[in-house]
Order: C-alpha cells, then structure tokens, then sequence
C-alpha cells in the first residue's frame, strides 16, 4: 500500500501536464501512487497521461467532464494512501516535497498540513515565494494548532496546493468537494479546518503554484448564484460542527465569507455588477440578521457591508464615485 495519494484531475491540460506528472514521478521519496482523472478532455491531455501508464505507480481514470471537484471526490474513493495530496495538473512540486510530508506525518499525524508554496507567473516567468503559512506559524509561534487555538485566522486561506490530509480523517468527516465547477473548494477546506482536531505547519516550500490567464476567473452571469449557494452551503457545515456556539470560531467564519463575497463584487464583469449587488444585499442582510457582527466597526472593508445593506446599487455607485473623486482631487491639488 503506497504512503501517499497523489490526486490530479485534469481537463485540457496538454500545456502544463507532462510537468506536473514529471515532478511527481521524479521525486525523491517512492512509496506514492499518482492518480490521474481525465475530466472529458478534448485535447491531446489523455494521451500524455497515458505515456507514464507503465510506471505501476500512476493510475489513469476518464470520465465525463463535471468538474475538478466532482473528479477530486471519485479519486479518493480510489486512493490507497494514508495521506493524500490535492495536486493541480497546471503545479508541479519540489523533488523532495513527497518525502518532507511524509516525515511531517510519521512525526505529527496531523488531520490537516500546511506548507508554504512558490508562485509562478505564466506569462513574465517570475517565481515568488508564497509564505502560506505565516498567518499560523508565526502568529502562534507553534507547529500544530487546534481550530480553537487559531480561530482568529482559521480561515484566513483556501489554497489548494498548500495543504495535505490524512485519508482517514476525510472518510470518516465525509469531507467532499462541491459538484459546482466554481468556487468548489469552498466547503471542503471549511469543513477540514472545523473538524481537524490537530492542523500542523511545515515551514518548507513545496509546491509551484502556476498563475496563468487561464486560472479559474469569475466571468460568468450563473457563477452569481453559485457564490450564494457556496455561502449557505459552507454556513451549513458551520452550524453543524462543534464550534457553532463558539463566536470566535463564526466570527473568523463570517470574515472569511465576507471578503470572499467582497471579493468576487471587486472584478465582478459591469455587465453583471447590478445583479451580484443585489445577491451580495440578500446575504448581507441575512448575516446582520442572524449573527451578532459587531467586528464590522473594527474593519473599514466591512463597514462597506452596512452601504450594501442600506443602498440601492445606483446610491452605492454614486457614493463610491464621490468617494474616489475626493480622493483623487485630494491626492493631486
């Protein structure tokens, strides 16, 4: 039985794959399996896959295209590993990445490991380090943590390539990614964090995290409604965890929630604006409703929130053009 899962969906990956496979199987720690899932490509993504077939290590399903998260959650079903590693088919990892998880592991058993990662910039070719993990190793000055403990910044961060799981811890939670093709990481990283009784930090890069125009942007009219459902559904995983009485805990929750929403209204397409503004009131409106946020007063992004809540989109417009010509005449005259 291999000691780590490699999980990899890809769809149309013919640019970026055969790097993201190579770095896998070149590592320096062998006891790893390399699970592929073709999610209905219709580029030249399969037959590359299918060159390493011969390494017994790498296993290679297809199916119909539903999502990197539909993909995800039926490779996990087929991992055998203690220990598995979401790894994006555009990323590829350091030689002895496999190897420092793995001692991390034997050494902590922790239910969720973060480590920091590298960006790379597709198109100037610019490598930057990306310290993930310093929201939690250096406010804590601690290797593991309890979601109590770091409640203030639990969940600060998605990212996806910078973390790993036991397999075990995700069974038994019925941990999942979403079947949306959007935002699909959402719930699953939210549930991680409030079930993991020990989340542990490695304060090593590990992952190449590739950022190129073709990286998932929020373009589309129907994603809209998607960021709604997200909000509710990740809510749901909140309310039915141990921490829902816990208002450090929702407090960190509904942060995190707010500047993803704050987020997606910032490049939102203008085509779109005036109905993401109206879905963003309706949320706003149920979270001043349902949960004391007496943090908004303490965060200027947040104050934002009560404008949203009180406004029409036109008044909130008009107010942020006033705003940015006060600020504009003030900077020049």
């Amino acid at each position: 039985m291999p000691k780590i899962s490699i999980i990899t969906p890809f769809y149309n990956s013919e640019k970026f794959l055969e790097k993201c496979i190579l770095s896998v199987l070149e590592q320096s720690f062998k006891d790893f399996e390399l699970i592929l899932v073709d999610d209905g490509s219709i580029d030249n993504s399969l037959n590359i896959a299918q060159k390493y077939i011969k390494d017994e290590r790498v296993k290679i399903f297809s199916k119909d295209n539903e999502g990197q998260g539909v993909a995800r959650n039926f490779a996990l079903k087929e991992a055998k590993g203690d220990i598995v590693f979401y790894l994006d088919s555009d990323d590829w990892i350091e030689k002895d990445a496999l190897l420092k998880i793995v001692e991390k592991f034997n050494k902590n058993n922790p239910d969720v490991l973060f480590f920091n990662a590298y960006k790379f910039y597709e198109e100037t070719k610019i490598k930057n380090e990306y310290r993930y993990i310093d929201s939690y190793f250096l406010r804590h000055k601690e290797e593991n943590f309890s979601p109590i403990i770091a409640s203030d910044i639990l969940f600060n961060t998605g990212g996806l390539p910078f973390r790993v799981y036991r397999k075990d811890f995700l069974i038994k939670n019925n941990i999942e990614y979403s079947k949306t093709r959007f935002i699909e990481d959402s719930k699953f990283y939210i549930k991680a964090l409030l079930y993991a009784d020990k989340i542990c930090c490695l304060n090593e890069y590990l992952v190449n995290y590739r950022v190129h125009k073709n990286s998932t942007t929020f373009t589309q009219n129907n994603r809209i409604d998607t960021i709604k459902d997200t909000f509710f559904a990740c809510e749901d995983v909140l309310k039915k965890s141990r921490f829902f009485k816990n208002k450090q805990i929702v407090d960190s929750f509904l942060k995190n929630r707010l500047r993803q929403l704050f987020y997606y209204f910032s490049i939102c397409d203008k085509a779109y604006r005036k109905k993401y503004f109206y879905m963003f009131k309706s949320v706003a409106k149920y979270i001043k409703e349902f949960y004391k946020i007496d943090f908004i007063e303490k965060n200027t992004q947040f104050l934002k929130l009560n404008d949203i809540i009180e406004k029409s989109y036109e008044g909130y417009e008009f107010k942020k053009r006033v705003l940015l010509t006060k600020i504009f005449l003030k900077h020049y005259f």
